[in-house]
């Protein structure tokens, strides 16, 4: 299925409007284990009650049987997975420390890392757990990126710019970390998924590539590199690649 096929089912990129500038990445917070001694407690029983509530979206995913099953199940959560998201998100950059959530993100990224290097095989099989564990390693690139975006200014010529390319930053981004949260939790509950889900799921895997695309732009409206985007200065050879691979991508939902 296209992108742009799947986006017009649930939600279209205007309507996940939360900017880079606010730390989109923020609701990663709640996601470390060590969150709870780290938070003040009332902070963090909102995290619990919107996990909660994510989890048992995500639970009624992964129970899901046949693509159809999956398809009709995702459009229907995803748009409220986004909402939770958004909603944490917004808390987190409201009330915890900026350098606090830098350093949260960060190890809610790195278990996540650790869960699928463990038991990514035994629980999907070798290309399945390296999708994921490549989808992760993007993630990890896309927070340092929204780091530096985040400590840049924009213009105000270019915020028109700017607020498109975030509405498809966020589209992809929470698109790819539904799919990844959703393996996750079948690796934490021990559960076994149905071969046309782990395809749909992987699938969405893949958006994280685009994600992390759309941050580059972000960053070089705020840093314009004296190269064109294709060569940014002081990328390493697997930036490189991988932007490249992500613009190469990106027409499969901008034709439609």
């Amino acid at each position: 299925m296209k992108m742009g096929t799947r986006m017009n089912d649930c939600l279209t990129a205007d309507e996940i409007g939360l900017s880079l500038q606010e730390g989109v990445l923020s609701f990663l917070v709640s996601r470390s284990k060590s969150s709870a001694r780290s938070l003040a407690p009332t902070v963090s029983d909102v995290f619990n009650g919107c996990v909660e509530e994510v989890n048992g979206i995500l639970s009624n995913i992964i129970e899901t049987k046949t693509r159809e099953d999956y398809r009709r199940e995702f459009n229907r959560s995803f748009p409220k997975y986004v909402g939770l998201t958004m909603a944490m998100s917004h808390v987190a950059n409201a009330v915890i420390p900026r350098e606090a959530i830098e350093r949260l993100s960060r190890e809610s990224i790195c278990e996540i890392e650790a869960d699928f290097r463990d038991k990514g095989i035994e629980a999907f099989g070798e290309a399945v757990r390296n999708q994921a564990l490549f989808t992760v390693w993007t993630l990890r690139k896309v927070n340092d990126v929204v780091d530096q975006i985040i400590a840049s200014k924009l213009e105000e010529s270019k915020k028109k710019a700017d607020a498109g390319n975030c509405a498809w930053f966020n589209f992809h981004l929470f698109r790819a970390q539904f799919a990844l949260e959703s393996l996750n939790l079948a690796v934490d509950r021990n559960r076994a998924i149905y071969p046309e889900v782990i395809e749909e799921l992987t699938d969405g895997l893949k958006s994280m590539v685009n994600a992390y695309a759309h941050a580059r732009e972000g960053l070089e409206l705020r840093v314009p590199t004296k190269e064109p985007t294709f060569s940014i200065p002081e990328m390493d050879d697997e930036d490189r690649d991988l932007l490249e691979t992500s613009m190469r991508s990106a027409g499969d939902f901008s034709a439609d």
